[in-house]
């Protein structure tokens, strides 16, 4: 029902500006088009560390995450790129994205007090690969070999 493809630029300008962060060139993710070629999720990684990478996700249909999305989104920062966690920010007047980050898996680990704007955190979460539910038979990089 979707494909799933590696974010490359000409699907950057399609996804809608809520939905990604500042194009730079260490972002990578993965894309899922429907059947006529329309982008319905798209997750972006960006600031990438040795062990860490952090995650941006956009959801037009969230049918598609009965369909393998999460884990071809986890597959690629765990198992392709050899990352052993994800780390999310997000504004904590955001509920609703709020709420997916937690049922996704991210746990929140602190808080950025007025990180936002005043009066508005940033809430800082985190999914490390021993606790994604998404992945199978990982075959993580040992972290020694994490570039």
């Amino acid at each position: 029902m979707f494909t799933f493809v590696p974010l490359q630029e000409c699907h950057w300008p399609l996804i809608p500006d809520e939905g990604k962060p500042t194009l730079s060139a260490e972002t990578k993710g993965v894309v899922a088009l429907d059947a006529a070629g329309v982008i319905v999720a798209a997750c972006c990684f960006d600031t990438w560390s040795f062990n860490s990478c952090q995650i941006h996700i956009y959801i037009a249909n969230p049918f598609v995450l009965k369909h393998g999305f999460a884990h071809e989104v986890f597959n690629y920062a765990f198992n392709t790129c050899g990352k052993g966690m994800v780390i999310g920010v997000t504004a904590a007047d955001n509920y609703k994205a709020l709420k997916f980050i937690k049922n996704i898996g991210l746990e929140e680990i602190f808080r950025i007090p007025d990180g936002h704007k005043v009066g508005v955190d940033f809430v800082i979460t985190q999914l490390r690969s021993e606790n994604c539910k998404w992945t199978e038979n990982n075959e993580r990089l040992d972290a020694t070999a994490r570039n």
